[in-house]
């Protein structure tokens, strides 16, 4: 099939650039989104789109099996959920937890929230108030725009520490650093990091551990893309190697779990924040004074989850916890089918190394792993310029300075909306860009 030739007509896709009043280098996910939209509309072309990071794959039939047999033999839609969730899912997310991370919670510490988002909001919320003193959050850029955006709705305060140069023990130090100015009561970071792909080494989560509970301070792991380096092993149930985690390392943790990308099941909304059994008892005058209970449990559940949105919807979660009873009864190689994800990253990597540009994150010495995500820039051309130029030549990603990145330029690219059928359309649009650039 003959390719659109590229670049596009340059002066329509600026008029929508200044119709949209968007500036492609800074904005949103869901901006940038809406903004290709109107330019395939307007010129009638496909765009290679690796800017949204949503699943590239049908849902488990499991899930909506179970779904529809809640609905209609457990006659569920007249009633409403429990806050806390469901017993059954509950005590699948501790198994799930157990036999995936390595890692001993009770039933009560998984609490079903509206996906990990919703999750990482409850938690800046009640770790924000802990401590009467300490207001700040502290993250590490680059990473998921959306949980500083919560921090700022929360009335919260926020710090960040960007990781590009720092690595290692320099990270620990840095982290260890910032804690001590007394101000900080939680850290929130991702793991694999969204967007770079990078994954915190053991010696970093143990250098982190040690950090939190010396300073006691909470971390916030998001662990929306768990397992998805695909590190041999991580798919076998109660075997190790884990994905690591920093819940080996302290008591002081909120994990959250995600089931859009793992599970390809993002359309339900449903996520589970993990609590360690010390802090789902741990207590706190502030939180009284705050949430009206003592608890850090009772404050995210009774106060965060039932103001915010009365509990997770009931067909959601029979449908997660079918999931998980599969993945832990290992029925279900679902690490196994998401590789699709990897192969396609290797090859999209290739494509764009070939084509003169650079990977703009690595690991501590080593390529990173194919996977969800990879960032590129090119040499030459700055990040304004490159945000602008990329829509000329028909693909979109988000722009790393979006994500916080402080140290370097680049884009995100997800592999999960291109297939292989547009593998020779990436390579002709990104062949005819490096002559044109190079």
């Amino acid at each position: 099939m003959k390719q659109a030739e590229v670049p596009f007509d340059k002066q329509v896709i600026d008029d929508i650039v200044k119709q949209q009043e968007v500036n492609p280098e800074r904005c949103s996910i869901r901006e940038l989104k809406r903004l290709v939209d109107k330019i395939e509309e307007k010129l009638g072309v496909r765009f290679i789109r690796m800017e949204f990071g949503i699943p590239g794959f049908k849902t488990n039939s499991t899930a909506i099996e179970a779904e529809k047999e809640a609905l209609s033999k457990k006659e569920i839609s007249n009633q409403y959920p429990p806050t806390e969730g469901i017993p059954s899912l509950k005590e699948e997310a501790a198994i799930f937890i157990k036999k995936f991370l390595g890692i001993d919670v009770t039933p009560e510490c998984c609490v079903p929230t509206c996906g990990a988002m919703h999750g990482g909001f409850l938690s800046q919320a009640v770790v924000g108030y802990i401590h009467p003193k300490k207001r700040v959050i502290l993250f590490l850029d680059p990473g998921f725009p959306v949980n500083k955006m919560q921090n700022r709705f929360l009335g919260l305060e926020c710090d960040s520490i960007d990781f590009y140069s720092k690595r290692g023990e320099a990270l620990v130090k840095a982290v260890e650093t910032r804690f001590q100015k007394g101000d900080v009561a939680g850290f929130l970071y991702s793991n694999p990091n969204n967007p770079t792909w990078i994954t915190h080494t053991e010696q970093e989560l143990r250098g982190f551990g040690r950090v939190l509970t010396q300073h006691d301070g909470i971390a916030i792991e998001d662990l929306a893309y768990f397992g998805m380096d695909f590190k041999e092993g991580y798919e076998k149930p109660g075997v190790p190697p884990y994905p690591p985690t920093i819940a080996r390392y302290t008591e002081n943790y909120i994990l959250l779990l995600s089931s859009s990308k793992i599970f390809s099941y993002a359309g339900q909304r449903i996520g589970v924040a993990v609590l360690s059994p010390k802090l789902f008892h741990w207590k706190s005058d502030a939180l009284e004074k705050r949430f009206g209970f003592k608890s850090v449990a009772h404050s995210l559940i009774h106060s965060g989850i039932y103001c915010t949105t009365s509990g997770v919807s009931h067909a959601p979660q029979w449908g997660l916890k079918a999931l998980l009873e599969k993945a832990n009864q290992g029925n279900w190689n679902f690490l196994g089918e998401l590789k699709e994800y990897q192969r396609r990253a290797r090859f999209m990597k290739k494509i764009f190394q070939e084509n003169g540009f650079r990977l703009a994150y690595d690991e501590i010495g080593k390529p990173l792993n194919d996977g969800f995500y990879f960032t590129y820039n090119y040499p030459g051309i700055n990040n304004t310029d490159l945000a602008m130029e990329q829509l000329y030549y028909g693909w979109s990603s988000l722009s790393l300075i979006e994500t916080g990145a402080k140290e370097t330029g680049g884009f995100r690219a997800c592999v999960s909306l291109v297939d292989e059928s547009q593998f020779d359309t990436l390579r002709y649009r990104l062949r005819r860009f490096h002559e044109d650039h190079g």
